[in-house]
């Protein structure tokens, strides 16, 4: 496929724009469902080489008008894609649905086929290292995996609620959940995670990854990982934010957070940094980590935003000028970027300072933007889908600040990406698009057979760090290192905290 569309489509008032790859075409038809030609457009004739192609453009924004279509150049016809006010609706109500076939702790209703389990892993846990158990059942599987993690547990409950809060009416159609319910579920699980002393147990899994089976037939012994200070920075930042989305409905719950979120930040404030590495005997997914700063500055803004107590704010000033404000990352390795657009709303010097942040972060980001609409060229990193998505929510964020619509452009061309203007022609979505991922690297999808819909697939990564990228993606350019295949747990696992990403960059679209 050479005519590259967003394969679910486009809103109405949207640019609309396709990545026309190989020769040279004058015109291109965007044709309806009666085959008729409704538009014609120029190709332009510059062409851009990047990761072995030849990349052209030909606009059709002008087409306004509700229906289905494809871009005919030549003898070529793109894949079909749709124009429509809430284009993204059913997407986005199967993102945030998969939170829901990602719990754990609970019977899956079978209201959704193949993926519905018994309650899994309710057994207590043992402290590592002791014969100390404690209750830790619920919250949700990280990815394909079944563990449960703090760190990345953090980001996703923070995409999430960012996104409700940029665009309620997004979600006012629930599918199988709904979206402050469903966070509901995974916070409860982090409160069982903090320890008397405020300390956060950094992960709860088994000691290592079970074979490809469904939840519920993973039976081995549940550990909890020793508490480390990136875990209790986020735990802290994450509840502390979360506060303001329950207290009106959800006092007690609200108040309950509130009071672990200060707990974690004591602990924080009593103890350097405990950084995080695999004990021995455990091999699951480590999500270490070489520095506790940006989870520390974290917590204190969201704490500062919660009380308004100086402390906080003297805290958060004491830490963020060692930041590098060209980077704001949205990670779960480096959550800085959290801080500087959870900062941005402040008075005083502190939301100054996170005002100037995402701006010049958002600057730094635009100016990288290659063919394909996306800041990254030389090299793509594991989860490099997750980049993209975060670096659509910054995009929007710097739009809102300054108004430039260069900044809106980027954020919808991070989520055509996604969804289908990129090299491989993927929309990465499952169930959505005409050539969509469907062989994630996903416990649940592999042992029903059935892919599950509304994953997001971590798209390519250029370190060939699996068997099956080894053997198939040698010698490719970082944008096609990329298989749909269950093997290849570097290009094509799923995580909450993918999903997630995409739900708030999603809502901010749908928001204009």
């Amino acid at each position: 496929m050479n005519i590259l569309i967003n394969q679910i489509g486009y809103m109405p008032e949207a640019r609309k724009v396709a990545a026309v790859r190989g020769g040279l075409f004058q015109n291109a038809e965007i044709l309806n469902e009666k085959d008729q030609a409704v538009l014609c457009v120029p190709v332009s004739s510059e062409k851009t080489s990047i990761w072995g192609d030849e990349v052209s453009y030909a606009d059709f924004s002008e087409l306004h008008v509700p229906g289905k279509y494809v871009v005919k150049i030549g003898d070529e016809r793109s894949y079909p894609f749709e124009i429509a006010k809430d284009v993204y609706g059913k997407c986005l109500t199967a993102l945030v649905d998969m939170f829901y076939y990602q719990r754990c702790g609970c019977d899956l209703s079978s209201d959704i086929g193949a993926f519905k389990h018994s309650a899994c892993h309710m057994t207590k846990a043992r402290v590592y290292g002791t014969q100390e158990y404690r209750e830790v059942s619920g919250g949700w599987h990280d990815a394909g995996d079944f563990g449960r993690y703090i760190v990345p547990a953090a980001k996703a409950v923070c995409d999430l609620l960012i996104a409700y809060e940029w665009n309620k009416k997004a979600f006012e159609k629930a599918g199988i959940t709904e979206i402050i319910g469903e966070t509901k579920w995974e916070l409860m699980w982090m409160l069982k995670m903090q320890r008397e002393d405020g300390g956060v147990y950094h992960k709860a899994t088994c000691a290592s990854f079970c074979d490809m089976i469904m939840p519920d037939e993973e039976k081995e012994e549940i550990i909890l990982s020793p508490v480390s200070t990136t875990a209790t920075g986020d735990f802290a930042a994450c509840m502390a934010m979360a506060y303001r989305f329950y207290k009106d409905a959800d006092g007690a719950f609200a108040l309950e957070m509130k009071n672990a979120a200060v707990k974690a930040w004591e602990f924080l404030q009593n103890n350097g940094a405990i950084l995080f590495k695999n004990p021995a005997g455990i091999t699951t997914g480590e999500y270490g980590d070489d520095c506790d700063q940006d989870e520390r500055l974290w917590a204190a803004i969201e704490l500062f935003r919660l009380t308004g107590e100086k402390k906080y704010e003297e805290a958060a000033l004491s830490m963020i000028g060692d930041f590098d404000f060209t980077l704001a990352p949205l990670g779960w390795a480096d959550v800085s970027g959290y801080a500087a657009i959870e900062g941005m709303d402040l008075e005083g010097e502190l939301g100054e300072k996170c005002r100037q942040w995402v701006k010049t972060a958002a600057e730094s980001r635009y100016k990288g933007i290659n063919a394909y609409g996306i800041a990254m060229t030389d090299s793509l990193p594991w989860g490099s889908n997750m980049d993209v998505s975060d670096d659509g929510m910054l995009f929007y964020c710097a739009w809102k600040l300054t108004g430039d619509e260069k900044y809106r452009e980027a954020m919808h061309k991070q989520l055509n990406y996604i969804l289908g203007v990129n090299p491989m022609g993927y929309s990465y979505v499952s169930g959505f698009g005409t050539k969509c991922m469907r062989y994630p690297h996903h416990r649940p999808s592999i042992a029903t057979g059935v892919c599950q819909p509304g994953m997001l697939s971590g798209g390519p990564a250029s370190g060939m760090m699996d068997p099956v990228a080894k053997e198939f993606l040698q010698g490719k350019s970082a944008g096609k290192s990329y298989i749909d295949d269950h093997g290849s747990y570097s290009t094509n696992e799923i995580c909450v905290y993918w999903n997630s990403p995409l739900v708030a960059l999603m809502a901010a679209v749908k928001a204009e």
